[in-house]
């Protein structure tokens, strides 16, 4: 199976992706696709997520894998719409015009794709045109969203909604066991599930960048892509690492907070907190003189966001972010990283708390 990717003779980054992905001075990276379609992605560390909403989940005292799954399938039905898999759907829906072959071949030619973002490999075990179909992940990672994906991506090829399915390890590769549903089910509203727009921004931040494929010099330094294996690590942790869509966190997250109510909000701060204060303790020098310099640059670098102002006055620090791509939890990591660095507690005051534009203080809390 050959998944190579050329890379760049400058600084080693694979050249497709130096081409999509565009860095930008806000601290936020926006994909284009072949279509010209605009993402805007993020690099995330592998089990942050998972341990996010697991942290959650048992606070809550609840799963809540089926909402993360459930939020995920438009990201994939997005994502059918520009691969070679879209084309099943102008077939009649039935095995006869649906050869599993077809679909085979489709998903070989996502393939490369899928393994380029750091997902895994992807194959078909089986399919049968407008009854079932089981997908194969190996290496896979963050089970809930690649779940979610691909039955967005199956429905959108069946046309139907409501699938019925099944998922579980084995021999270390996920699979997924997808049926129609025995009668009808009615989709969720588009109110529920929709993808927010890309607003390309600017920003303070200036990258030394390569002069062969534009890349910041940083990041061909950090993510090593191996292809073959569809990982992607960042040699400055030695953490396994994948390309996402922010859209897709902010769709999990819209529909926690519709299934749930507003105040999971408050919790999902103080998991992402913990989260993220366990990886500074073991990546990090929290008591560094640069500690917040490289701390906020590799927020950036991942996609995350970059303060537009970072002032620090007392016992307090003040952050205005135009862009991130979620001021709750991006609030949460600058609270981890105050408590790291002072060894005290640490609360949060919101000036504003929206997509675009947001500002908070985090400070000491009162004994």
């Amino acid at each position: 199976m050959d998944l190579a990717l050329r890379k760049c003779a400058q600084c080693g980054f694979p050249v497709r992706f130096g081409r999509y992905f565009d860095w930008r001075s806000d601290g936020t990276i926006v994909g284009t696709d072949r279509l010209q379609m605009q993402t805007q992605i993020t690099f995330l560390e592998n089990g942050e997520m998972e341990g996010l909403f697991d942290e959650l989940s048992i606070m809550l005292g609840m799963p809540i894998d089926h909402i993360l799954i459930e939020a995920e399938k438009n990201v994939g039905t997005e994502f059918y719409a520009d691969t070679p898999l879209r084309f099943l759907k102008y077939a009649p829906k039935n095995r006869y015009f649906r050869p599993a072959i077809a679909a085979k071949l489709g998903v070989r030619a996502v393939r490369a794709d899928v393994a380029g973002l750091g997902s895994g490999i992807i194959s078909t075990d089986y399919y049968r045109g407008g009854t079932s179909m089981v997908m194969r992940f190996r290496n896979p990672v963050f089970t809930a969203r690649s779940v979610g994906n691909t039955l967005g991506i199956y429905e959108s090829i069946e046309g139907i909604s409501g699938t019925e399915y099944e998922y579980g390890m084995e021999d270390g590769d996920l699979v997924i066991w997808m049926r129609h549903p025995e009668t009808p089910v009615e989709a969720l509203s588009e109110t529920r599930l929709f993808l927010e727009e890309v607003r390309p921004g600017d920003g303070p931040l200036s990258y030394e960048r390569c002069p062969g494929c534009n890349t910041p010099l940083e990041a061909a330094r950090t993510f090593d892509f191996n292809i073959e294996e569809g990982i992607i690590t960042n040699r400055n942790t030695g953490r396994r690492e994948l390309v996402g869509a922010i859209q897709s966190v902010s769709a999990m997250l819209r529909e926690l907070e519709a299934e749930l109510g507003e105040a999971v909000l408050v919790p999902l701060f103080g998991c992402q907190k913990e989260v993220s204060k366990a990886q500074i303790e073991t990546q990090m020098d929290a008591g560094a003189p640069d500690f917040w310099d490289r701390y906020l640059m590799s927020f950036a670098l991942r996609g995350l966001g970059y303060p537009a102002s970072f002032a620090r006055e007392g016992d307090s620090i003040t952050v205005n972010i135009k862009n991130a791509y979620n001021p709750t939890l991006y609030a949460a990591k600058v609270a981890a990283a105050y408590e790291c660095a002072t060894r005290v507690f640490a609360e949060i005051s919101w000036e504003s708390r929206d997509r675009y534009d947001s500002e908070f203080t985090i400070s000491k809390r009162p004994v």
